[in-house]
């Protein structure tokens, strides 16, 4: 049985892990993972994660704004970084770290998962994103209903 999450929820299926990809590069702090899967069934799970190492000081304005909760600075994760806006110093006890953002769709047909990567700039111009790319590039190799939305698209 797998599982990925979905904000609060949990979503459990049976299936095959086709691709990950992940934009973490040396330095980073903040990045993002994707996941793909096929269900049993043959559905898509495409689950996205927002990964952050920062952490803030209690009284930083990040802190109420998104919603984090307090941890001891034992708890926090190895190449944690203070926030740069508090500056909060890793010795204090409590200290107030950037949730991971979890976020997942489950698809019936392999279009809805590239529609769901796609992105679009500030002129409407549709993109995908490196790591979507990579993501949908290594599905494509397993999963021949990817590799036909993914290799081929058809301009009206």
């Amino acid at each position: 049985m797998l599982e990925v999450k979905d904000g609060d929820r949990t979503l459990q299926f049976n299936g095959t892990l086709l691709a990950k990809s992940t934009s973490q590069r040396r330095g980073a702090f903040r990045w993002i993972e994707f996941e793909l899967y096929r269900t049993e069934s043959g559905s898509y799970i495409l689950a996205r994660i927002g990964v952050s190492l920062v952490f803030h000081g209690a009284a930083c304005s990040l802190v109420k704004k998104y919603g984090l909760s307090e941890k001891s600075n034992t708890q926090l994760e190895p190449g944690a970084i203070p926030c740069e806006l508090c500056e909060p110093d890793d010795m204090i006890d409590l200290v107030f770290p950037e949730k991971y953002r979890y976020w997942a769709q489950i698809s019936e047909k392999s279009d809805a998962v590239l529609d769901a990567l796609y992105k679009y700039d500030e002129n409407g111009a549709r993109y995908l994103t490196s790591v979507a790319q990579r993501l949908m590039q290594e599905a494509a190799k397993v999963d021949k209903n990817i590799a036909t939305v993914y290799n081929y698209e058809i301009i009206p």
